[in-house]
């Protein structure tokens, strides 16, 4: 009885006590320690199934913080039974105890309806919440009013062991501390708070930040200095993964996350990213199983960091980026110096930033914009952060998402003579009507501008079959410099294409 009476809690909530010393069951000897551990969770915890797929507990007294029930970290169920077990009786749970008793709770789990779990950054009713990641479970509740600090969250949160508290906010706070330590031109630092504010929406797909300088521009800084005022964490920069479990793994950790000096992209990142962006699911078979499988869901807040990449970027990964690029620093700072700034400033933007996420909600309802670019939530956001700043994001993003249209056509022949066809008169460019023809027709009339204009003729597909599947590759990159092209009318022998330029109406930059 020592046990019990170091600790006056020792007792279920109807009064019955709980053993000290558990019995193995059976024969009339009382409960199993596996049934006190369960009895312990229900007491403790109610259960959810999370709109992941996957099965945790939240405290009934306490933050709203679901406890994954599979994990076998610190900060899973497993080791918070084990724990209670401990302090209320001084006897430890055994591994078989703890595994059957989570098989079943999991069991339970899985029965009910599905609830939304959220990572860092929640959504309720017409609000935006923020999960401050301190221990007392506080949160940030955003709505087109304001913001205020809450001591619960409306929603249920999750964490990992990467989440890490964010710094309190400063009411009334100004973005100028922080302006100082980040060495981007006037227009790539809006377009970059842009980001920052975009990130705050989980309901949209968000442009990869894809900071590309030299050495000795700060890059690192930079992204360190944002993701700050996103998703604070230890390891915010992060070398590519490997393979596509290690990225699973890691995109689920964390809302947000960097990967920094990056110089190769292979294909299946390419593709894993641009997932990334709009929303990723990854199969992995459970290890020691061969039949059992996980699922990795996810849609993430993601920065690179690049002197240069050694090779060609895939047009689909550039529609899904946003190019700042840092300037020289001339006085440099030691790192110290750096991370006692950025401390010092953090508050005041944190505050001015929450104050800009409102406004953004605030307006959003009445902002339409027209020809929007492959991001148009994000495009979106730009408009309402515009009217709430005065600034004009939205027209630097359309420049700079035709600054990387044209780097993707350069150095390819099909694509720049394509270019010519829509954008020029002569010889047999458009006048300005549409151009419309089959695939053999558009290869002779490329051959007759490639000639006029001293360029490759032979780098251009020889097969008329051929370049109507080169053609759809790269005419989503020929869309975002203003040429569409698209299927023409079609009969049983004829199958044509229609080319023509895109009219770009000043009106529609906002």
């Amino acid at each position: 009885m020592e046990a019990r009476d170091r600790n006056e809690d020792a007792y279920f909530s109807d009064g019955t006590p709980i053993p000290d010393k558990p019995p193995t069951g059976g024969g009339g000897k009382g409960p199993s320690q596996a049934q006190i551990l369960i009895q312990m969770a229900e007491e403790q915890y109610r259960l959810i199934r999370g709109s992941d797929g996957r099965t945790y507990a939240v405290p009934k007294l306490g933050p709203s913080i679901a406890v994954p029930l599979a994990s076998k970290s610190g900060n899973g169920m497993r080791a918070k039974l084990a724990a209670s077990l401990r302090r209320c009786t001084g006897k430890v749970a055994s591994a078989s105890a703890l595994a059957d008793c989570i098989t079943v709770l999991e069991g339970e789990a899985s029965e009910l309806d599905p609830e939304p779990v959220f990572l860092r950054m929640g959504r309720h009713e017409n609000s935006i919440v923020v999960d401050m990641g301190t221990e007392t479970g506080q949160c940030i509740l955003i709505t087109p009013e304001g913001w205020s600090i809450e001591a619960t969250s409306p929603v249920i949160f999750r964490r990992s062991e990467l989440t890490h508290p964010l710094v309190e906010p400063v009411r009334g706070g100004s973005l100028d501390p922080l302006r100082k330590l980040i060495n981007l031109t006037e227009d790539d630092y809006r377009l970059a708070i842009g980001w920052v504010v975009a990130a705050y929406f989980t309901d949209i797909p968000h442009p990869i930040l894809f900071v590309q300088g030299e050495q000795g521009t700060g890059k690192s800084s930079l992204v360190r200095a944002l993701l700050a005022l996103v998703d604070p964490q230890p390891a915010a920069d992060r070398e590519t993964p490997a393979d596509k479990r290690e990225w699973a793994i890691f995109a689920r950790a964390s809302w947000a996350f960097s990967f920094d000096n990056v110089t190769e992209i292979p294909e299946w990142l390419s593709n894993s990213l641009c997932k990334g962006v709009t929303g990723d699911a990854v199969l992995q078979r459970v290890l020691h199983s061969d039949e059992d499988i996980t699922v990795f869901s996810f849609q993430r807040v993601i920065a690179m960091t690049t002197i240069a990449i050694k090779h060609e970027l895939a047009g689909d990964l550039v529609d899904r980026m946003l190019l700042v690029e840092p300037e020289v620093v001339d006085e440099r700072m030691t790192e110290a110096e750096v991370r006692a700034a950025r401390a010092a400033a953090l508050p005041d933007a944190l505050g001015a930033v929450l104050d800009l996420v409102s406004g953004v909600l605030r307006e959003l309802p009445h902002v339409r914009v027209d020809d929007a670019p492959r991001m148009a939530d994000f495009a979106r956001v730009l408009a309402a952060l515009d009217r709430v700043t005065g600034w004009n994001t939205l027209a630097t993003y359309r420049e700079k998402v035709t600054t990387m249209g044209m780097a993707l056509i350069e150095g390819n022949t099909l694509a720049q003579a394509l270019y010519r066809l829509a954008t020029q008169t002569s010889p047999g460019g458009l006048d300005p009507r549409p151009w419309e023809g089959t695939a053999s027709e558009l290869l002779t009339t490329l051959r007759q501008i490639c000639a006029h204009h001293d360029m490759p003729a032979d780098e251009l597909p020889k097969d008329p079959r051929v370049i109507g599947r080169q053609v759809r590759e790269i005419a989503p990159s020929l869309r975002k410099v203003g040429v569409d092209i698209r299927p023409g009318p079609r009969s049983n022998t004829r199958r044509t294409l229609r080319i023509q330029r895109i009219a770009r109406d000043p009106s529609q930059q906002s």
